[in-house]
C-alpha cells in the first residue's frame, strides 16, 4: 500500500494533489481484489488534500487579507510615482531671439566754452536735468568787467553816431566822416555782444533734458575752452539696435511690442520697434531693427538684454510644459494617463513653436489618438517610464515644486 504524509505547507498540498493523482493510475493496475483498501485510501487522500487546501483559505482569512487585496497591494509597489499637468490650449508664438546693447538716443559731454574757476557745482551725478538749467557756475569777474566796458564803448558809438547822422543831414559832415562813425558803432555793437557771451558762458547749462552720468571736476578747478566737464545722456527712451535675418523682418511693423530680458536683473521688459532700416546687410543678409524702451528704472546706457521679437502667433495652440517631454534620438515622446490614472501610454509628437517652458504639439505621429485639452501628461518621472508601464499620480505639497518632494494623495 502507498504511504503518503499529509502536511500543512503549500508545498505539501502540491504534493499530496499529485499523489492522489499517481494513486488513481495505480488503481486501473491493480486486480479486483485490492480495489477495497485502495478505496480505503483514495478516499483517505482526498479528505487530507481537501482539508489541507481549507486551512490555507481559513489562515488567509483569519489574516484579513483577500486576493485581490494582495493583487492591487503588489500594483501598487510597482507602479512608478509621476507628476502630472493638463494639456492646454492657448496662444503661443514663435519668438526670434538675439541680444544687443542699450544705448542713448542723446548723449553728450558737457564743456567749457570760455576760461574760468568753478566757483559753484550746482547738479551731482543722477541728477535729472531740464534743457537750459545750469549746472556750473565759473567764476565771472573778469568777464563782467568785460561787459560793462563794452557795453559803455557801445553806448558812446551810438551817441556819436546819431551825431554824425544829424549833422550829415545838414552838410556839415562829409560822407566819409559818416561812414566812419557808422562802422565804429557797428563795431561797437558787435564787440558788447561779445563780451555778453562771454559773460553767459560762465554759467554752463545743459543742452538737453537727461540725466548727469558723470561729473568730470571739483569746485575750484580751472578750466578752459573744451575741458569736459559733465557726461550727460537723456534715457528715455533707451534704443537697441538688432540685426534681424531678412526673412523676419517681412512680418515685422513699426510700433510691434517686443520682449527684453535684462541680463543682471533677469527683469523682463517691453519695448516697441522704433524704426527698420530700408536696406539689407549684404554682407549678413540681416536688417537693421532699432528697437525702443520706453519709462525703464532699471536699465541703463550699456547694459546687455535678451532680445525676444514675435514673428508669428497661433492662436488655439495645444501646448504641454517642456518638461513633458522626452527626446529619443531626433524624435519626441511624452506619457499621456488613461482616465483612471494607472498607467501611462507613450505617444510620439510632433513639435511647434516653442515660447519659454511652453511647447506647442503639432500633432501625434503613429496612429494614437490626439491630444484634447485637458488631457493629463507626465511632468516628472517620464524618463523612468515605458509604454503601458503602471503609474501612480502624486500631488506636489502647496510649498513645494514638483521636483522637491513625492506626496501620496
Amino acid at each position: 500500500m502507498l504511504g503518503i504524509r499529509v502536511g500543512k505547507g503549500p508545498q505539501d498540498t502540491i504534493r499530496k494533489r499529485e499523489n492522489g493523482a499517481s494513486l488513481i493510475k495505480h488503481l486501473f493496475d491493480l486486480p479486483f481484489r485490492n480495489l477495497l483498501p485502495c478505496a480505503l485510501v483514495l478516499i483517505f487522500t482526498m479528505v487530507a488534500v481537501g482539508c489541507g487546501s481549507g486551512g490555507e483559505n481559513q489562515a488567509a482569512a483569519a489574516n484579513g487579507t483577500k486576493p485581490a487585496e494582495k493583487l492591487a497591494r503588489k500594483r501598487a509597489r510597482d507602479a512608478i510615482a509621476v507628476y502630472t499637468t493638463a494639456v492646454r490650449r492657448e496662444p503661443l508664438s514663435s519668438l526670434y531671439s538675439t541680444s544687443a546693447t542699450l544705448r542713448a538716443d542723446k548723449r553728450a559731454v558737457v564743456q567749457a566754452r570760455t576760461r574760468g574757476v568753478i566757483r559753484e557745482l550746482l547738479v551731482e551725478e543722477g541728477d535729472q536735468v531740464e534743457a537750459g538749467q545750469v549746472l556750473i557756475h565759473l567764476e565771472d569777474d573778469e568777464q563782467k568787467i568785460a561787459a560793462d566796458r563794452a557795453r559803455v564803448i557801445r553806448d558812446t558809438r551810438q551817441r556819436e553816431s546819431e551825431r554824425s547822422r544829424e549833422l550829415h543831414s545838414q552838410g556839415m559832415v562829409s560822407d566819409e566822416d559818416f561812414e566812419t562813425r557808422r562802422r565804429e558803432l557797428e563795431e561797437a555793437i558787435h564787440a558788447a555782444a561779445l563780451a555778453d557771451l562771454n559773460l553767459s558762458r560762465t554759467l554752463i547749462r545743459a543742452p538737453f533734458e537727461g540725466i548727469i552720468l558723470k561729473r568730470h571736476l571739483d569746485v575750484g578747478a580751472t578750466v578752459a575752452d573744451n575741458v569736459e566737464l559733465f557726461d550727460l545722456a537723456d534715457l528715455d527712451p533707451l534704443y537697441a539696435d538688432v540685426n534681424i535675418p531678412e526673412r523676419h523682418v517681412t512680418r515685422l511693423g513699426v510700433g510691434q511690442t517686443v520682449r527684453l530680458t535684462a541680463d543682471a536683473t533677469a527683469e523682463e521688459i517691453t519695448a516697441r520697434i522704433e524704426r527698420i532700416a530700408p536696406s539689407v546687410d549684404p554682407g549678413t543678409g540681416t536688417v537693421k531693427v532699432t528697437l525702443a524702451i520706453v519709462s525703464s528704472t532699471v536699465l541703463r546706457p550699456g547694459a546687455f538684454v535678451r532680445v525676444a521679437i514675435v514673428t508669428d502667433t497661433h492662436d488655439e495652440a495645444i501646448v504641454v510644459p517642456r518638461s513633458a517631454l522626452v527626446a529619443e534620438g531626433r524624435r519626441w515622446h511624452l506619457f499621456r494617463i488613461d482616465d483612471e490614472e494607472s498607467s501611462a501610454e507613450q505617444i510620439e509628437v510632433k513639435l511647434g513653436y516653442e515660447e519659454g517652458d511652453r511647447v506647442e504639439i503639432l500633432d501625434v505621429v503613429g496612429g494614437a489618438s490626439p491630444l484634447e485639452p485637458g488631457t493629463s501628461v507626465v511632468t516628472v518621472g517620464a524618463p523612468a517610464l515605458t509604454n503601458g508601464a503602471l503609474v501612480r499620480v502624486m500631488k506636489p505639497e502647496p510649498s513645494q515644486g514638483h521636483g522637491e518632494s513625492l506626496v501620496t494623495p
